[in-house]
């Protein structure tokens, strides 16, 4: 995608900006399928211009903030930041970022992507390399997750908030299922009802949490889900947050802190997350059970009243677990 680079230091440098893998692969839906065809053909013709164009230096001052915010708050203490801070410092910024002259205001610039890389470069001092590019409102939200996916540097939760601002700015949801690298309209239902269930203001107290998948967040969502308790809670998080505990816990740690005041405030709610089992039945004959917790999904074959089953699950355990990963590789080529 970028030309005449360091292949070494590039890929150094995009290592300090991917904090983690995400843990969420789903199978696309034909529907989908049909409606990524215009937008894929957008992105391969932008990455095309962007191949045949040559950088340029700005100052950091005149880039301005992307349409749509897709990370949670950060600053420049980050631990992160400070690497690629380091980063650049000694090797130069070897990764331009993507900006289009802003629509409003003549002589700034509108990022589609870099914003860390830029504020690096306003910090150092320097000006930033950047690609100059005349997008459309709906390109720069897709090059804009399209790079995030590439990264794989958002976390589950950013990503669904990121769904939820680009669904309030009317995107359509082929575009929001792009930008976001979903190719399942029911996990970005599922985004949106963890952003609807849960106060804002928990989120940016908890964080970018970039350990924590759809599940765990589900779970904390179904505690506070109901309406009587969010008020308790958030006053709860809001208290905890001034405690030295909190303030030393990274985000992933503050999420556990969190849920574990949600699962405090309704013990009879954490109760039924924490077990919900149900019998595998067929007619009168009961192969099992299946336990579902936020935490973990248990199946227990009766192998002693259903031998032969429980000898066919067993068998058939490695080809499910090929299907699934069949699955994940159509996902992956869908984002492209």
């Amino acid at each position: 995608m970028f030309g005449q680079v360091d292949p070494e230091a590039l890929a150094q440098q995009a290592a300090i900006e991917r904090p983690g893998n995400k843990g969420m692969t789903t199978a696309p839906t034909k529907a989908l399928q049909a409606s990524f065809a215009s937008i894929e053909r957008d992105n391969i013709k932008l990455r095309q211009e962007l191949d045949k164009s040559v950088s340029k230096d700005l100052d950091p001052d005149q880039v301005l903030p992307s349409l749509i915010q897709d990370r949670m708050d950060w600053n420049e203490n980050d631990p992160e930041f400070q690497q690629l801070l380091s980063s650049i410092e000694a090797y130069g910024q070897k990764l331009p970022i993507l900006v289009r002259p802003h629509p409003e205001l003549k002589g700034s610039y509108q990022l589609a992507y870099g914003a860390r890389r830029n504020r690096a470069c306003k910090v150092l001092g320097r000006q930033v390399r950047a690609y100059v590019e005349d997008l459309t409102d709906e390109q720069l939200v897709i090059a804009q997750g399209v790079e995030n996916n590439e990264r794989k540097n958002l976390s589950f939760i950013e990503q669904a908030l990121y769904a939820q601002a680009l669904a309030g700015a009317g995107y359509s949801r082929k575009v929001i299922a792009e930008c976001v690298g979903v190719g399942n309209e029911t996990i970005i239902s599922k985004m949106t009802a963890i952003i609807a269930q849960i106060p804002l203001e928990i989120f940016q107290l908890i964080g970018p949490a970039p350990k924590i998948g759809r599940t765990r967040w589900e779970a904390l969502g179904e505690f506070i889900g109901a309406g009587e308790n969010k008020d308790t809670i958030l006053y709860s998080v809001k208290n905890l947050s001034d405690k030295m505990d909190w303030q030393r816990a990274d985000s992933n740690k503050r999420f556990d802190l969190a849920l574990r005041i949600a699962e405090n405030a309704d013990q009879p709610k954490a109760a039924r997350l924490k077990a919900l089992k149900a019998p595998l039945t067929s007619g009168p004959r009961t192969f099992g059970s299946i336990e579902k917790s936020y935490a973990s999904v248990k199946i227990t074959i009766n192998a002693k009243s259903e031998p032969a089953f429980a000898k066919f699950m067993s068998e058939k355990m490695s080809a499910l677990i090929n299907e699934f990963e069949d699955q994940e590789r159509v996902m992956k080529k869908m984002r492209f």
